[in-house]
């Protein structure tokens, strides 16, 4: 039943609470269900491609990754114009569609050529992790259309595919025929086409009949403006996210850095929380009235503040103990940067919230981004002051920093548009008086 198109997917109605409460609840236990698999997924990489082969693997994901951060937007920016100017859906997802593919094609080339290009990847392992480049942006894309139409049940679906497809191509890859880092590679495309072709199928009532002959003409440049800005966001978090490691390599040694990205995976787990909130207030956030919207948003925000500092608190008090026994005693210096960074995730979890109001239902990605660069750069100077003294501590405490910065600057952005857009408003008019 889940799997049915609704009868007009312009006209979905906005769940209540008890429906937020649901697919809060459900997208809690996909990522639950998502986030283990990745680990191991980890571990056995690890063990199976060793140092060389998992660094191999890792630059050249992350070299697709980046460029799918920066095409992946299309669905939320279809969602923003389906609501804002009361436009068409399938017309708008087809435009996607284009767009995901001409971008993408210059994309897959510029990968292509950067891997063959080094010593570490090659042509042929490059050209096998571009192929899931539009893949990627395509299934992506689609989910983002799917919270606009509330279909949150299906988006975890498609959200759990990648990781557990890939799981499944690893095991039969790279342990089963030792095929070692092309095979990993090539599970890990495989898994992204696959979960491209369920995500067409199960959403074909959106975009199809597809005119792929009139491709070119298909292609909106306001829409794809206006998703490569809500890209850009993804991509500078990305490297916000990971700019002091690039420090503490740079004054340290790499030995401390792995030891600190122990802290930095253990705290950022916990914007799952955050996350799966996101998710499922979306489709409420669009649909509603202005003041409605402005009030979800709120609510929301408090709520992902108070569940992740509750998580905090527990993370910082048991978990730093347990990195010994589970990694070894070198990863013991683990334990002071993850308390260090436990205030900064927490405080920053909101943003995830702010970004839906901001970028989704009014379309001002500029402000997301300007949270991420203001972020960047306080993160930045930060560990140039911090890390020399201070190592994986100054790390933690610089990134802390960045995020209190971005999250501050994120909730005035957020009040200023909602009294800005309050105010738009009319007032409704005072009824008539009844005749005497």
């Amino acid at each position: 039943m889940d799997m049915a198109p609704p009868a007009s997917p312009n006209m979905v109605r906005a769940p209540e609470a008890k429906g937020i409460r649901q697919n809060f609840v459900e997208t809690l236990i996909f990522k639950g269900i998502a986030s283990p698999l990745a680990l191991v997924l980890v571990v056995v990489q690890s063990r199976y491609l060793h140092t060389s082969g998992r660094g191999s693997y890792v630059l050249v994901i992350l070299s697709v990754t980046i460029l799918t951060r920066l095409l992946g937007q299309l669905g939320y920016a279809v969602t923003n114009r389906a609501q804002k100017q009361d436009a068409q859906l399938r017309p708008l997802v087809q435009a996607s569609f284009a767009i995901g593919i001409v971008l993408g094609l210059l994309g897959t080339a510029a990968i292509i050529a950067w891997g063959a290009a080094s010593a570490d990847i090659g042509l042929k392992v490059s050209a096998i992790a571009a192929a899931a480049l539009i893949p990627q942006v395509v299934w992506q894309g689609v989910c983002g259309v799917l919270l606009g139409l509330n279909r949150v049940r299906l988006w975890n679906v498609i959200q759990t595919l990648p990781p557990v497809l890939t799981l499944v191509g690893v095991i039969v890859l790279v342990i089963g025929l030792k095929e070692g880092v092309t095979g990993a590679v090539l599970a890990w495309t495989l898994a992204h086409v696959l979960t491209a072709l369920f995500a067409l199928a199960a959403t074909r009532f959106v975009w199809v009949p597809m005119p792929w002959r009139k491709m070119l003409d298909l292609f909106n440049v306001p829409l794809a403006e206006l998703a490569l800005t809500m890209g850009a966001v993804q991509v500078v978090n990305l490297i916000a996210y990971r700019a002091e490691l690039l420090v503490l390599n740079h004054y340290r040694s790499v030995n401390e850095v792995g030891v600190y990205s122990i802290s930095v995976q253990t705290a950022e787990m916990m914007w799952l929380i955050a996350g799966s909130l996101a998710t499922a207030m979306t489709a409420p956030c669009l649909h509603e009235s202005e003041d409605e919207a402005s009030k979800l948003v709120r609510k929301s925000a408090a709520k992902t503040l108070i569940y992740t500092a509750g998580v905090a608190l527990l993370v910082g008090a048991f978990v730093p103990y347990a990195f010994g026994p589970l990694l070894g005693s070198s990863f013991d210096g683990a334990a002071t940067p993850l308390r260090l960074l436990l205030p900064g995730v927490t405080i920053y979890a909101p943003v995830t919230i702010f970004v839906v109001y901001l970028s989704v239902r009014h379309g001002r990605p500029h402000l997301s981004l300007a949270v991420s660069v203001v972020g960047l750069i306080a993160t930045v100077i930060a560990a140039l002051l911090l890390i020399p003294d201070y190592g994986p501590s100054g790390a933690a405490l610089a990134s802390t920093i960045g995020y209190v910065v971005g999250a501050v600057l994120a909730w005035l952005f957020f009040e200023r548009l909602r009294r800005e857009k309050t105010a738009a408003v009319p007032a409704a008019p005072e009824p008539a008086a009844a005749p005497s």
